[in-house]
Formats: structure tokens, C-alpha cells, sequence
């Protein structure tokens, strides 16, 4: 089998021939538009190989991947105090609406229970915060 690689504009015209001969399993095309690969055309019987051997488990693998990296955050006022504090800091930066709004709740838990406001301001950015210029992060009405 070769491979074949043609223009968008070719493969319009020309996609009739293109599509047998793949079907035939005589080629695979790869199709390019402003010199950019944008799409390929395989067989039935190659798209099966890679979904059974290359999509699904990269799928699963992924996937799995992603459960074993997921914590639960709980409510701040349940958690310890040094486990509040490691997950304080381990979510700094995220944008995660969820997350963000965990750590807004987070922040206060941690001044009522330590009398201490947290190193690092609460949200996804430090710009503008008395915590980015150097001192620690005021209150909310200091």
C-alpha cells in the first residue's frame, strides 16, 4: 500500500477514485490544504486496527490516568487543618470555576482556624494582590 498526499481541491475533484482505491486498501491519502495536513483517509480495516489497538487503549489509558489524578476537594471546614493547607496550596493558579470557588471558601477557613490569612490570595492570579507586590494577603476588609 502507498501513500498518497493531495490538495483539498484534488481530493474534491478526484474523490471518487481516491475513495476506491483506499477502500481497495491499494492506498492511504493524505489530504493537505495551504501546505497543512488537515485529514487522512484510511481503510475500514486500518481505522479498526487503530481503534482497536491505538484509540481505545490510548482512550483508556488516558482516562485512567485522569481518575488516578482527581482528588475531591470536601468542604474546607471538615478537612484537617494541614491537609486544608496542602490542597490550599497545591491548587494555586488553576482556573477551574470549581476549584476557585473551593478555594475562596478555603481561604476564610484557614484565617478563622489559623488567625492568619494564607500566603497566597485566593483566584487564579496574583496581579494586583498586596501577596504579588511582596506582603501578605489582606483580608476582605483590609
Amino acid at each position: 500500500m502507498n501513500e498518497e498526499t493531495v490538495s483539498a481541491s484534488h481530493f474534491r475533484v478526484h474523490f471518487k477514485e481516491i475513495a476506491n482505491a483506499v477502500a481497495r486498501g491499494e492506498q492511504a491519502c493524505t489530504v493537505e490544504r495551504h501546505g497543512l495536513a488537515i485529514a487522512v483517509v484510511i481503510s475500514l480495516e486500518d481505522a479498526a486496527f487503530l481503534r482497536e489497538h491505538k484509540w481505545g487503549q490510548a482512550a483508556a489509558a488516558q482516562e485512567e490516568q485522569r481518575q488516578a489524578d482527581r482528588i475531591t476537594l470536601s468542604d474546607p471546614a471538615s478537612m484537617p487543618l494541614d491537609l486544608l493547607e496542602e490542597a490550599y496550596g497545591l491548587t494555586a493558579g488553576t482556573t477551574d470555576p470549581a476549584i476557585e470557588d473551593w478555594r475562596f471558601k478555603a481561604y476564610y477557613a484557614i484565617e478563622s482556624r489559623t488567625g492568619q490569612w494564607p500566603a497566597r490570595p485566593f483566584g487564579s492570579s496574583a496581579r494586583g494582590s498586596s501577596a504579588a507586590r511582596g506582603s501578605p494577603a489582606p483580608g476582605p476588609s483590609g
